[in-house]
């Protein structure tokens, strides 16, 4: 048979390595892709929910104090790096813990909105410099429909309690350890 020489095998994909991620058609489908990219620390479909080039991160003012640069050119490849350094920190079991609550979306145009909501998020990792184990506050995601795919286009962090550690913090961090 002369067509066998033409297949090779491969190796077979981790799994779980691309298998979570859905086809964001709404943004039910992107947030639930954000959500499990997180919980399970998987950097490639993490990087697949934003959306490229014109992606901006707006840091929560408190959070950002005297380092607000670090965040003045955010995309998508510090969100990369953060979240890649964030993972090699992590201890081989257990997950992140994602939770939205009180979410509104706030349509723009048919391609269009805004989704805010409160988070809580419970991120289990190895480096004692960085003490906080759950980060809470408030997200605004700008998403924008391309090609029949929801994405990120925007995001904004915000604090809702004085004391709180927020996602910039845990950005701040791990974007430069």
């Amino acid at each position: 048979m002369a067509l066998a020489g033409c297949f090779q095998l491969r190796e077979p994909e981790p799994a779980g390595a691309v298998s979570e991620w859905i086809q964001p058609t709404q943004i039910d489908i992107l947030l639930t892709n954000f959500s499990t990219a997180v919980q399970s620390r998987n950097p490639a479909n993490y990087e697949r929910c934003f959306s490229g080039p014109g992606y901006r991160f707006v840091p929560d003012p408190t959070s950002a104090g005297t380092t607000a640069a670090l965040f003045a050119n955010w995309s998508v490849s510090e969100e990369r790096d953060y979240f890649n350094s964030l993972r090699r920190r992590a201890p081989a079991s257990g997950q992140n813990q994602l939770t939205l609550t009180s979410r509104r979306d706030q349509f723009f145009t048919t391609d269009s909105a805004e989704v805010s909501a409160l988070y809580q998020l419970r991120v289990p990792q190895q480096d004692t410099a960085f003490r906080a184990s759950l980060l809470e506050g408030s997200i605004r995601l700008l998403v924008r429909r391309r090609n029949n795919e929801w994405k990120i286009a925007g995001w904004r962090d915000q604090r809702t309690a004085a004391n709180q550690t927020t996602w910039t913090d845990l950005k701040k961090y791990f974007i430069s350890h």
